[in-house]
Formats: structure tokens, C-alpha cells, sequence
């Protein structure tokens, strides 16, 4: 008995605000998603990868036998090799996988997603 119903009136049209009110774009220079990363972030990036690339390398061609490690060294040496590689590429893959995306313009990838080490 003491409840009350609430009834809502829509909006008019005029009163709704458009998306093409300049008040509420954001310029292309101070736009996150548009800032190109820096130097530094790009060589990091595919100097990790690199990184990972050769390490994980040099394990595989240690685990195949077509790199001779010491008796006394192959166990630490090889799974420094496993563990640095895959450490090494994983955040370098993630860093060229999105730059090469938002080059090729892939929809839903921005340079927003990169961590910027621009300091």
C-alpha cells in the first residue's frame, strides 16, 4: 500500500546530446590512443624478443645436441637458458605483436596498450 510506482518521461530528441559537439572531442595531439610510442619502447620491445629468440634457441639447440654443454654446467646453464628465453620473449612478443597490429590496423588494437618507458 505505501508503494509508490515511479514513471519516467523520455527524453526529447533536441534535448540529447550528439556526438559532434566540439566541446567534447579531444584533439589528435593529446589523443593516447594516437601517440605514437617512443624510441626507447620500440627497441626494447624487439631487442626482448630478440633476446628471448636467441636464448631459447641456443636451448633447443642444446636439447637436440647440436651444442655441447660441460657435464658439470649443463643443468644449470640449460635451464638459465629455458627460463631467461622465456622470460625475455614473452613481454617482447606482446609489445611487437600490438605494434605490428596497430600498424596493419587491426581493429580493437591501439598504441594505448603498450607500457611506455619514455621517462
Amino acid at each position: 500500500a505505501g508503494v509508490q510506482r515511479r514513471t519516467f518521461a523520455r527524453l526529447d530528441t533536441l534535448d540529447e546530446p550528439s556526438g559532434d559537439d566540439p566541446r567534447f572531442t579531444m584533439p589528435a595531439h593529446m589523443d593516447p590512443r594516437l601517440r605514437k610510442p617512443g624510441k626507447k619502447t620500440v627497441a626494447l620491445g624487439l631487442g626482448l624478443t630478440f633476446v628471448g629468440c636467441v636464448l631459447l634457441g641456443c636451448y633447443l639447440l642444446w636439447y637436440f645436441g647440436f651444442m655441447p654443454i660441460p657435464d658439470d654446467e649443463e643443468r644449470g646453464t640449460s635451464l638459465a637458458l629455458l627460463v631467461l628465453g622465456c622470460i625475455t620473449l614473452a613481454p617482447g612478443l606482446y609489445v611487437t605483436m600490438i605494434l605490428a597490429a596497430v600498424w596493419r590496423g587491426v581493429p580493437g588494437f591501439t598504441y594505448e596498450m603498450i607500457p611506455s618507458f619514455e621517462d
